[in-house]
């Protein structure tokens, strides 16, 4: 049986990461944990999306990552509605949530990837949440990720995953628990008890509200006022207490924190007076924007509810790569990621997939390949079985054809003669076709013949006998550092054998090896070195054979005229 395992990529707000999870003995194994910071302040969502994927493309090139992800979308890139519809059957309540999304949805659903999770039920209405994202930027997170070099299978809702989470760490159905995610640009409130969950995301409220406070008061830029931000309130930069600066981010501190707590009072009140009227016991707040100091006890006080650290990394087993201190300082960071790993191993999961169907067709598509191309190969060797029956009955029909011709030795010589005889017409036709086939396919091929014959016809008594085409491949030069190797070159080369015949050497010089011979070859080199077809007639390669035939009565010698064989090499742009 194959293990478990998920790859997901967080975008989030203020960083990304990737995670490695695998299930052994039914516990949820954390094997890789990579995480970047993104430079903060990045409010338009093309400016924090181009530099969350450059920080995934370091990420994956660093790491040497690959494979199948979940890519989680942040709450501030979602438009999220609750709905209430029928308890019907299925189908016919997916139809409802349809028409439903039409009016909920500010957008043409043409323009947006929609999906929706039901939450809670009663038996005669159903809690339906409903995400969606719009289809340009769905579109451009799949394929910005997929050009890192992974491949997502799915984009999921960062608001549905604290829920998951809770339910992974050992959350009881029976308790009604508020879970308070702070985000650095949205805070998503995760109502979770028995009569279902309710999610609702503030995502006007996070971590950069106070940041920006505190550039207003200063007139530090973004980042700057965010290093000190984190660094003071996380004890790495010390401020003397007359220091302006104390003054000012305690101020905007103490604002963010009532600003936030009024936020979430009001929609407690709202939950409570809700048809459930949902009163929760305690809460249990997560998120990097959480750990300013005084939030808890500002919750406490105006909420008058017990406040918890939400942890859910204490029920992961850390796997052999993974730096103890990292996970301990990313454990605000990864409360999605866990609830997204726990589909790995919690019956019945939550989640939406907010993918282009296209692109989820393609992925599903390239994955299916490796198993289709396996398919292909299979079909392709089917056909050997039978060549190799074939092979074995061609060994005995051969023994057969010769036994005939053994019992049939009057007709031997006959045979032998209609057998060369047939196998040169096929060689011919075989030839034949070669050339009418280059001439069919090879556009260069009709006017280099043309403008070689016309060449070769300018020399009195010269005409080509033979010719054939070969190709040599170069060794490739050197690669350069840092770039891919370059492709080999093919050259082209044209052998031709050309035959002479000079009336003036007298009858009974057997070979030719006279100052005309030289002089016609010469002239020959002239006319072919000037066609714009050929590059080259290298001096190595050309061979002059004198040839001599035995007459009938196997004494007489018969003189042939002489052939010479050059070699041309084609010029590239006219290669044919």
């Amino acid at each position: 049986m194959s293990q478990k395992k998920a790859t997901i990529v967080n975008l989030a707000a203020s960083n990304v990461s990737v995670s490695q999870f695998s299930v052994e003995a039914g516990s949820l194994v954390l094997e890789q944990f990579f995480v970047e910071e993104i430079a903060p302040g990045l409010t338009g969502d093309d400016e924090w999306l181009n530099a969350a994927i450059a920080a995934l493309a370091s990420l994956v090139n660093t790491h040497e990552l690959k494979g199948r992800v979940t890519v989680i979308a942040p709450a501030f890139l979602l438009l999220q509605k609750p709905l209430k519809v029928p308890q019907v059957e299925r189908a016919r309540q997916a139809q409802i949530v349809a028409f439903e999304a039409q009016n909920a949805i500010p957008y043409p659903l043409n323009e947006v990837i929609w999906d929706s999770q039901l939450m809670a039920s009663d038996g005669v209405e159903a809690e339906v949440l409903l995400f969606a994202l719009r289809t340009e930027i769905a579109t451009k997170i799949a394929n910005m990720v997929t050009s890192t070099g992974l491949r997502p299978m799915s984009i999921q809702a960062a608001p549905l995953l604290d829920s998951q989470a809770f339910r992974l760490a050992g959350g009881s159905a029976a308790e009604e628990v508020l879970i308070i995610n702070v985000g650095a640009r949205s805070t998503t409130l995760s109502f979770v008890g028995p009569s279902g969950v309710n999610i609702q995301s503030a995502t006007n409220i996070g971590g950069n509200l106070l940041t920006q406070g505190v550039s207003d008061n200063t007139g530090q830029p973004f980042a700057v006022s965010e290093a000190i931000k984190v660094g003071y309130f996380s004890g790495v930069v010390q401020l003397a207490e007359s220091d302006p600066q104390v003054a000012i981010l305690q101020a905007n501190s103490q604002t963010f924190i009532r600003r936030l707590a009024q936020d979430i009072n009001r929609r407690l009140i709202n939950v409570r007076r809700g048809a459930n009227g949902r009163q929760p016991a305690r809460i249990l707040v997560t998120g990097r924007g959480s750990q300013v100091p005084g939030l808890s006890e500002q919750l406490c006080e105006t909420l008058r509810l017990p406040v918890e650290v939400f942890d859910p990394s204490s029920v992961i087993t850390p796997g052999a790569g993974i730096n103890p201190e990292q996970l301990e300082r990313a454990k605000y960071q990864i409360t999605e990621v866990i609830g997204e790993a726990a589909r790995l191993t919690l019956p019945q999961p939550i989640g939406v997939n907010l993918i282009p169907r296209d692109i989820a067709s393609q992925q599903a598509f390239d994955a299916r390949k490796p198993r289709l191309v396996v398919a292909a190969l299979l079909a392709a060797a089917a056909p050997f079985c039978v060549w190799l029956a074939f092979a074995s009955s061609e060994g005995w029909n051969n023994s057969q054809a010769q036994t005939i011709r053994d019992r049939q030795l009057e007709l031997s010589a006959r045979r032998s003669t209609i057998e060369e005889s047939r196998k040169k017409a096929a060689e011919l036709s075989a030839k034949t076709k070669e050339m009418e086939q280059v001439v069919l396919n090879r556009s260069n091929w009709p006017a280099f013949l043309g403008d070689l014959q016309s060449r070769v016809g300018t020399l009195k008594n010269t005409w080509i006998e033979e010719m054939h085409v070969k190709y040599e491949t170069l060794p490739a030069a050197a690669a350069v550092d840092g770039q891919p190797a370059p492709a080999p070159v093919v050259v082209t080369k044209v052998v031709v054998s050309v035959r002479f015949l000079f009336a003036e050497v007298p009858f009974d010089v057997k070979q030719y090896r006279s100052q005309a011979e030289k002089a016609h070859i010469g002239r020959l080199l002239d006319v072919v070195r000037k066609s714009p077809y050929v590059t080259a007639v290298p001096e190595n390669e050309i061979i002059v054979t004198d040839q001599t035939m035995k007459a009938a009565d196997n004494k007489t010698e018969i003189r042939m005229t002489p052939k010479a064989t050059l070699t041309l090499v084609i010029q590239k742009d006219k290669a044919l």
